[in-house]
Formats: C-alpha cells, structure tokens, sequence
C-alpha cells in the first residue's frame, strides 16, 4: 500500500475521514465508506477506486511501511 500518499491525501483533505476509513486487521484490511448515504453500487466504485490507487493493506505487516511513510527509520526484527 502507497501510505506515504494515503498519509499526504488524507492531510490535504483528498481522501475525506469524515466519509472514507482504512479498516486494517492482523492479515490485511480495505477501505470503507463511513457516509451512510451512499448506494452499493457507488460504494463499491469509491472502494475500488481508492484500493487501485493505493492498494491493499497487509494489516500488521504493514507498520513499518506506516512508519517509514511517516518519515521514521523503522524497521522489523
């Protein structure tokens, strides 16, 4: 997953946290739509839209990815 942008677009206000969240879990995640208002059909097309251009979560594998995307030197031992 593309944090590094995930991170930048949800600063900048391009990914809304009042309407779209990242579900992460220990093997991986998604992302949701939070705004009850919207149809299926759309949720579907705003889900697959932001997980083609940021890919997939790999749940807790990802942490050092995050933090490396947030500009701390980690890494996995």
């Amino acid at each position: 997953m593309d944090y590094e942008n995930v991170i930048k677009d949800f600063n900048n206000g391009t990914i809304d946290p009042t309407k779209i969240q990242l579900v992460l879990d220990n093997d991986g995640g998604y992302w949701s739509c939070i705004n009850e208002d919207i149809e299926d059909d759309q949720r579907d097309a705003i889900t697959k839209a932001l997980e083609d251009k940021y890919g997939e979560p790999g749940g807790y594998r990802d942490i050092v990815n995050v933090l490396n995307a947030a500009g701390v030197n980690a890494d996995w031992c």
